[in-house]
């Protein structure tokens, strides 16, 4: 599953791939995802994954979605939808893993989205989110991956981000936050995965980040962090995998 390499966990359940002659795809709205180009996944004979992508998700599809309550993973990357229709998200019962990568959001959609208590694992890169939204996203105590890759967020927002304890995985690179960020997320001791790659933070970061001895990878490419800063990283931090150069030599 796509979710599995995110953070490299396996959660412990199978899918078999629906094939399109599958009597259960006659049930809507199934049908209208292999119509729309998609992939459908079941567990014991009921959807528990969807796959869209680069498409217009019409309105009939969300309304249909309560029917759905075995689902678990959902991805709607590059997708094009309409603000209301993240309630029927949110309120899916199992769905553990939304996938809205490139997915417009304003901050009404992040709101409502943050109201869900199910959902765990959450790319949201390059969608939108604001410091205001990031401030809604981080109410999700169960959270335990966030992505926020590319999002107009700062350290105002990212304050809030000390409250996410539970989280493994973390995508701070191409925001807008600096080594103030850094300090305030050196406190999540769960941490394992760390996206810190193409920000303007410096060695000043480097005692914080060593504080985080869970981790296992942290990207810190394309930022003013030195060499030398990040051997002292690595020193800091043995089982963990510094990623300084995107093409090491």
């Amino acid at each position: 599953m796509i979710r599995t390499a995110l953070l490299g966990f396996t959660l412990g359940h199978l899918v078999f791939f629906a094939q399109a002659d599958t009597p259960y795809l006659n049930h809507s709205p199934v049908q209208r995802v292999e119509l729309m180009g998609g992939k459908i996944f079941l567990k014991k004979a009921k959807v528990s994954e969807i796959i869209l992508q680069d498409t217009d998700v019409p309105r009939r599809f969300f309304f249909q979605l309560g029917d759905l309550s075995e689902l678990t993973d959902l991805s709607l990357e590059n997708c094009r939808i309409e603000p209301n229709n993240i309630v029927a998200i949110s309120n899916l019962p199992k769905l553990e893993w939304l996938n809205l990568y490139r997915t417009p959001l304003g901050e009404q959609e992040v709101k409502l989205l943050s109201k869900s208590s199910s959902i765990v694992l959450l790319p949201l890169g390059k969608v939108g989110v604001t410091n205001r939204g990031l401030e809604n996203l981080c109410k999700m105590s169960q959270l335990t991956y966030l992505g926020l890759r590319g999002n107009p967020v700062t350290d105002k927002g990212a304050q809030h981000l000390s409250k996410l304890s539970n989280l493994q995985g973390l995508y701070l690179g191409e925001t807008q936050v600096t080594d103030q960020t850094v300090t305030e997320i050196s406190h999540l001791s769960q941490l394992e995965k760390l996206w810190l790659h193409d920000l303007p933070i410096t060695d000043k970061a480097i005692g914080h980040l060593a504080k985080l001895t869970q981790l296992k990878e942290v990207h810190i490419y394309g930022t003013n962090i030195s060499a030398q800063g990040a051997r002292s990283l690595q020193e800091s931090l043995p089982k963990c995998r510094v990623i300084h150069e995107v093409f090491p030599k």
